[in-house]
């Protein structure tokens, strides 16, 4: 979770989860090298507040042998530009 937080999900001005599924098929084991790969699902702009948006996300560890350890699928608020 540590590597989601700090580098998975740079969206500036911050985010807000919404609900999320998440799973470990194997376990992790002392040394094991991990690394997360996280793609944008869907992106849904908010029909209430234009200011906001929805974004699904998946993030999936891998360790070093690149075996997912881990599958985050998450929704999130997030900020949105202004309209010009």
């Amino acid at each position: 979770m540590k590597l989601n937080v700090e580098g998975g999900l740079p969206i500036i001005g911050g985010i807000i989860g919404s609900g999320g599924e998440i799973n470990w098929p194997r376990p992790t084991r002392p040394g094991d090298v991990l690394h997360v790969e996280s793609d944008v699902l869907e992106i849904v702009p908010s029909r209430s507040r234009p200011d906001r948006g929805m974004v699904t996300v998946l993030c999936k560890t891998l360790n070093q042998k690149d075996e997912i350890v881990q599958t985050f699928k998450a929704k999130l608020v997030v900020p949105r530009k202004p309209q010009s």
